[in-house]
């Protein structure tokens, strides 16, 4: 008991000394409990959720804890001063307190769970003063792949946002399943080869938040991560000017270096991106032996290209 008190006692004397808030974030990770460290509205609703449903289920612990003492001590063998009924077998009050509070718990928690579904679909646009920000991220062994169609630039293990601006993120996968999440952003979903999924999200705060692959995917997939960072407008802007002018097209060479298996790959950024890759990715899974259909064919793809590499492996 000794070794745990120490360490609870420095904790607490710290607490006191008057250290800031984000002392406590950076020195112990707690910025990695994201579920309370929210930074955005999605992940703000689940947690409120989240305790929400805590705080209705102790309406069934405290009771069930609190009358187990109660009666450990009440009934105990050395208590000789209560009435003695050894006929009594039915209590209505009882009967209606044992059935009445599960009935009402699990009445609240089948709104609170029909209310969220619908508020958090992730298909459902975020309402914002902002026009959204169009993202197409496409999973890989063992990286993410972000296209920016919008600004013509692209970038591998990094995405950037500007803060309080929604985010249209449509996903699909170029190996195999893939789970996208960004914790402190909220919401999960997956990525699958030959589909396209949806995800809203918006940063309502600026920093640095990191994400990752959270379905197993192979060897690497411990450490399928990538950075979001949400961005002041102008640095956002700074940021889109960087990866136009890094000089690195992503054509179809680099694409087809990019979508091997690697582990532990740096952010990068692309000058530029072909029309239609992200249609082109998902439709190669789409056709098997078939023609990928003209408008999923990006525009630097010759004939040739298309013979050669367009048929789903």
């Amino acid at each position: 008991m000794r070794t745990l008190r120490v360490p609870l006692i420095v904790l607490l004397a710290l607490a006191l000394s008057g250290c800031s808030s984000q002392w406590f974030v950076d020195t112990f990770h707690l910025n990695e409990l994201v579920t309370f460290f929210t930074a955005g509205p999605i992940a703000a609703y689940q947690r409120n959720v989240m305790l929400f449903t805590f705080t209705v289920m102790l309406f069934v612990l405290v009771p069930v804890v609190g009358f187990t003492l109660w009666f450990a001590w009440h009934y105990r063998a050395g208590n000789n001063k209560n009435t003695y009924t050894p006929n009594w077998h039915h209590s209505n009050l009882l009967e209606a307190f044992l059935w009445g509070g599960p009935v009402a718990i699990i009445l609240i928690l089948a709104m609170l769970t029909i209310v969220s579904t619908y508020d958090l679909d992730p298909y459902k646009p975020i309402e914002s003063e902002n026009d959204p920000i169009r993202v197409e991220a496409i999973a890989m062994d063992w990286k993410w792949l972000f296209i920016y169609p919008d600004y013509g630039v692209a970038a591998v293990n990094e995405m950037a946002m500007p803060v309080d601006t929604p985010l249209q993120i449509d996903l699909t996968s170029a190996s195999v399943m893939n789970g996208f999440m960004i914790p402190r952003l909220g919401s999960q979903i997956m990525a699958m080869s030959g589909m396209r999924t949806r995800l809203h999200l918006m940063a309502t705060e600026k920093g640095e938040f990191f994400g990752k692959n959270y379905q197993y995917s192979g060897d690497g997939f411990a450490n399928q991560r990538f950075t979001a960072e949400s961005l002041s407008q102008a640095d956002f802007d700074a940021w889109i000017d960087k990866a136009r002018g890094s000089g690195r097209p992503l054509d179809l060479n680099a694409y087809r270096s990019l979508v091997e298996p690697s582990r532990n790959v740096d952010p990068i950024l692309y000058s530029s991106v072909p029309d239609g890759l992200f249609g082109y990715v998902m439709h190669r899974f789409q056709v098997g032996d078939g023609e990928i259909p003209p408008d999923a064919v990006p525009s630097d793809l010759t004939a040739d290209d298309i013979a050669q590499h367009g048929h789903a492996h």
